[in-house]
């Protein structure tokens, strides 16, 4: 029963350490990336919720309510990361634009105080994909691996 809270953590930090790998390195590896920001390849949302819903498939069967449940969870994360969150951005893209045009005249010090909003924080329809795949494999993976244990 532990693995279906073990792999998909797991599942979860290998996408993170992807995206860092991916994401960071070419922009300078920030290690706070891993942790804090939202959005980029792939998204580990989707691989950690296609990851539970495999898993409780695997172990449960997929004619369970356990996996209905964890598949209209799915279903929904998904959805909120290619629409809500990425509407979220776009809005962040939009505000920060005007702050920039209202305090373009501001003294340094003013500027320097201005806090951005975090433009990236939904994600494409690749993303989630590569997300998915990555939830379904690794999960499918580490649970064969768990029963030959």
């Amino acid at each position: 029963m532990l693995e279906l809270i073990f792999i998909p953590i797991i599942v979860a930090l290998t996408t993170q350490i992807i995206k860092l790998t991916i994401d960071g390195i070419p922009n300078n590896l920030n290690w706070q990336h891993l942790i804090n920001d939202y959005g980029g390849m792939p998204s580990s949302h989707t691989a950690y919720v296609v990851s539970l819903a495999t898993v409780v498939g695997l172990s449960q069967g997929f004619n369970s309510a356990a996996f209905a449940i964890s598949f209209v969870l799915m279903l929904i994360v998904i959805r909120d990361a290619i629409g809500f969150r990425r509407e979220i951005g776009r809005n962040a893209v939009f505000t920060n634009m005007l702050a920039k045009i209202i305090y373009k005249d501001a003294s340094p010090s003013i500027k320097k105080k201005l806090d951005f909003l975090n433009e990236r924080v939904g994600h494409s329809l690749l993303e989630v994909i590569v997300g998915f795949i990555c939830g379904a494999t690794l999960s499918t993976i580490l649970y064969i691996i768990l029963l030959q244990i």
